[in-house]
C-alpha cells in the first residue's frame, strides 16, 4: 500500500543526496498518508540503495504498521511535527552545510532576500537536545510554531511543507539564503535584512501570486 509516497520518498531521498544537502546516510524525509499514518525513510541506509519496500509506515504511536525496515531515528520528530501541525503533510530534515554553520552558531535567519520570503520570514534555531529523542522533537515544535524552516542548534535544518516538493524547494532555497548569510558575515560590513512589515507583505504577495494557478 501507499505505493506513490514510497516513490516519492524514493525519489526526493536521491534527490537530497544528489543535492549536497546530505551526507552518507544523514538525514530523513517522511510524507503523511492519512490521517493516522506517515510513511519515512529506513534508518541507516544509503538514499540511492532505498527502494519502496524498504520504506516504513508508521502510526501516530510511532509503531510500524507495514514493512519490515526500522524506521529513521527521527521519527520522533516527524510524528511531534505532524501531531502539531495539520497543514504539514511532509517533512525533509537535512544536514547542509551552511544552514549548518549557523546551526553551531546558534544563529537564526533573518528575512534577507524575497526568494527566501517565499516560505518564511525568519528561520529560527530550535533548542539543543540529542538525535532521536523526544526532547528534540519538542523542541523543534515550539520553534516551528514561528516558521515551517527551522534550524536546528548544533545539528542541521527541518522543513515541513504542504507536499514533499514544498519542503525540498523549502529546504534548498533557506540553505541558498544561509549560504549568502553566512558570506555576508564573513565580510564584517553591515548586513541589511527587510524589515517585519515589509516582509509579512512580499510573503503574503507572493503566495498570493507567484506561480501557476488554476
Amino acid at each position: 500500500m501507499f505505493e506513490e509516497a514510497k516513490r516519492s520518498l524514493v525519489e526526493y531521498g536521491r534527490r537530497l543526496l544528489e543535492s549536497n544537502m546530505v551526507g552518507g546516510t544523514a538525514g530523513n524525509l517522511s510524507v503523511r498518508v492519512s490521517e493516522e499514518l506517515f510513511a519515512i525513510t529506513p534508518s541507516g541506509m544509503p538514499y540511492n540503495e532505498i527502494e519502496c519496500d524498504d520504506v516504513p509506515i508508521l502510526d501516530m504511536t510511532g509503531h510500524v504498521v507495514e514493512g519490515s525496515r526500522k524506521p529513521s531515528i527521527e521519527f520522533r520528530l516527524h510524528l511531534q511535527i505532524y501531531k502539531n501541525f495539520s497543514d504539514v503533510q511532509a517533512i525533509v530534515h537535512a544536514h547542509p552545510i551552511y544552514c549548518g554553520v549557523l546551526s553551531i552558531l546558534r544563529l537564526p535567519l533573518p528575512a534577507l532576500n524575497e526568494t527566501m520570503l517565499m516560505y518564511s520570514v525568519f528561520v529560527p534555531v530550535s533548542e539543543y537536545a540529542n538525535s532521536g529523542t523526544e526532547q528534540l522533537a519538542r523542541n523543534v515544535v515550539s520553534a516551528m510554531r514561528q516558521s515551517r524552516a527551522v534550524i536546528m542548534a548544533n545539528h542541521g535544518l527541518v522543513c515541513a511543507g504542504e507536499s514533499l516538493k514544498e519542503a525540498f524547494d523549502m529546504c534548498e532555497t533557506i540553505e541558498r539564503t544561509a549560504k549568502m548569510y553566512v558570506l555576508a558575515l564573513s565580510t564584517g560590513k553591515t548586513i541589511f535584512t527587510i524589515d517585519e512589515k515589509d516582509a509579512l507583505e512580499a510573503m503574503e504577495f507572493l503566495r498570493k501570486n507567484y506561480g501557476q494557478r488554476s
